[in-house]
């Protein structure tokens, strides 16, 4: 059975940034987390999923395409 949440440790190796990076993010409620303590901070593997995918940058044929797609 594969976890749904991760620990801070587990959210940062799964999603490739160091822990302090990953924390400063939940402290600017950059991305989202949960704190059922009050401390311990959980992630939710499909909202980390979601968070990174809503990060893709365009390549610079895909925005040529928006672009003229304007233009007609």
């Amino acid at each position: 059975m594969e976890k749904e949440y991760l620990t801070l440790s587990e959210a940062s190796t799964y999603i490739g940034m160091k822990q302090s990076y990953l924390y400063k993010l939940t402290s600017s409620h950059r991305i989202p987390c949960y704190a059922p303590t009050g401390r311990r901070l959980l992630f939710k593997k499909s909202e980390l999923d979601d968070w990174v995918s809503n990060g893709r940058i365009s390549t610079n044929s895909e925005l040529a395409s928006v672009a003229q797609e304007s233009l007609v």
